[in-house]
């Protein structure tokens, strides 16, 4: 019998997996001669016609982020047939989920959990700052390698916030794990970043106790218990727990969003001060690998108890003792919530054209949301292109400029450059330069732009046409 060949190349071998969302593969690329992983959407979805969209919206996401425990991207493409089946080729992920490590070995070690805890918090950083949530974390989605590093897998249901504020999600099949859901979810809520840290706390209590949390007899029970029952308390079942590290896993399982910790990175924090390491695990077959070597010697500055904590933790979390910050302080009371606060304050002052407090309130925050959250991070880049926005409505064209390059170098870096925020930064860009008398400049930064869009998108995008109109305004005067 003749192996399937997928996009001329890829082999597949055998499914390993299956679930809501879809199947994957493992396979071999016969091109690079390498082990891969391909994932299939459910058929059912095919036949969704805006399905393909969502789905390779999520190949572009993904693809887009570079961190060691992500599985990296390697191709997406269409399979012919009756349906068509799009399908995402990845990086092959040899290891144990968590579900197969607690069945092996029960309850595991506190400075393990922290470890890998403490990695998956990580990843989620990463992925958080660019507004994609997982919103399916389990143990069945968390791999441990035989290095001892942790992999977060499988995307599926990612959410993602684009340029034209459309949200990409699944339809038609179960948003989610119930015994993994937070209530936001449960109760078609708005999911947020401490959707998922409720789901990782639930995880961590379940590799301290070896229990499920959340349990029932059917998905409907499980889904109530996730809005009405409160979790066992950590201390109870494990009371050899550290106290900051038990209130840091029951704050995580907050019903409400905003009592849980504020960012992946306060998690992050508090668990790596308890970590101790996971090569007691006899899973983990090789300590001295080199990308373990080269994770030691970039964070050979301090051991995990003896740094300081860079990010301050949220208000139910000031159990910990306090240290003195190598970096720049940053109050402790700011929050995702000031940026949004801040921008409605704006937005209300110049919709009374009241430009000069508009300006004043968005650049105070965004001077203090950059050392907190970075300039990459979705809410620090949406203020920034507000504030750019602000000085180009207020005149203030010199000033939009810079803040426009700015975040064009920003975002090509961390997107690429055709990204739709990078291409709307470099259209009120050209626009700036014609304000400012300097049309020559703004006719070769859109022309440039509009030969690089032709050629990857076609003369009949949407926004190569725009371009294109827009070349046309400047040169009519």
């Amino acid at each position: 019998m003749q192996p399937q060949i997928v996009g001329g190349r890829y082999e597949l071998i055998n499914e390993i997996g299956a679930g809501g969302m879809g199947q994957v593969y493992d396979g071999f690329d016969r091109h690079l001669r390498r082990q891969i992983a391909v994932k299939f959407t459910h058929p059912s979805l095919d036949k969704d016609p805006d399905w393909t969209k969502r789905f390779f919206r999520e190949a572009e996401f993904m693809a887009q982020l570079r961190h060691p425990g992500l599985p990296m991207i390697h191709d997406a493409g269409i399979e012919p047939g009756s349906p068509e089946r799009p399908y995402l080729v990845m990086e092959f992920v040899k290891g144990i989920t968590f579900d197969d490590l607690l069945e092996r070995e029960g309850p595991l070690p506190v400075g393990v959990v922290a470890s890998l805890g403490a990695q998956a918090a990580a990843v989620l950083a990463a992925t958080h700052r660019n507004r994609i949530y997982h919103r399916d974390l389990k143990p069945s989605n968390l791999m441990l390698c035989a290095d001892g590093t942790v992999k977060v897998l499988d995307f599926g249901l990612a959410v993602s916030l684009d340029a034209d504020k459309t949200r990409y999600t699944s339809t038609g099949h179960t948003l989610g794990t119930p015994a993994f859901m937070a209530p936001e979810q449960v109760e078609g809520g708005t999911v947020v970043p401490q959707t998922d840290l409720y789901a990782l706390g639930l995880v961590l209590h379940e590799l301290l106790t070896g229990d499920r949390v959340m349990t029932g007899s059917s998905p409907y029970v499980v889904w109530q218990n996730q809005v009405h029952k409160a979790p066992p308390d950590i201390l109870y079942e494990r009371p050899e727990v550290p106290v900051e590290l038990a209130r840091l896993v029951m704050a995580m399982l907050a019903k409400a969003p905003e009592q849980r910790p504020d960012d992946a990175a306060t998690v992050h924090a508090v668990l790596l001060r308890h970590a101790t390491g996971v090569t007691v695990l006899s899973e983990v077959t090789d300590p001295l690998s080199p990308a373990l070597l080269y994770a030691r010697a970039a964070a050979a500055g301090g051991s995990s108890r003896s740094a300081p904590t860079v990010v301050a933790p949220t208000r139910v979390l000031r159990t910990g003792p306090e240290t003195t910050p190598s970096v720049p302080p940053v109050p402790t009371d700011f929050s995702r919530g000031d940026i949004q606060r801040a921008m409605r304050r704006a937005r209300d002052f110049a919709d009374d054209s009241r430009y000069d407090p508009a300006v004043h309130e968005l650049q105070t925050v965004v001077d203090k949301a950059l050392p907190r959250f970075g300039s990459r991070d979705a809410d620090v880049v949406e203020a920034r292109l507000r504030l750019a926005d602000l000085r180009f409505e207020s005149v203030d064209y010199a000033g939009a400029a810079e803040l426009y390059r700015a975040l064009i170098d920003d975002l090509t870096a961390e997107r690429g450059p055709y990204d739709d925020h990078v291409m709307y930064c470099q259209r009120r860009l050209a626009a700036c330069h014609v304000h400012t008398g300097d049309v020559k400049a703004a006719l070769t930064r859109l022309k440039r732009l509009h030969s690089q869009m032709a050629v990857r998108y076609g003369e009949q995008d949407r926004r190569v046409i725009e371009l294109a109109a827009q070349i046309g305004h400047i040169k009519a005067g």
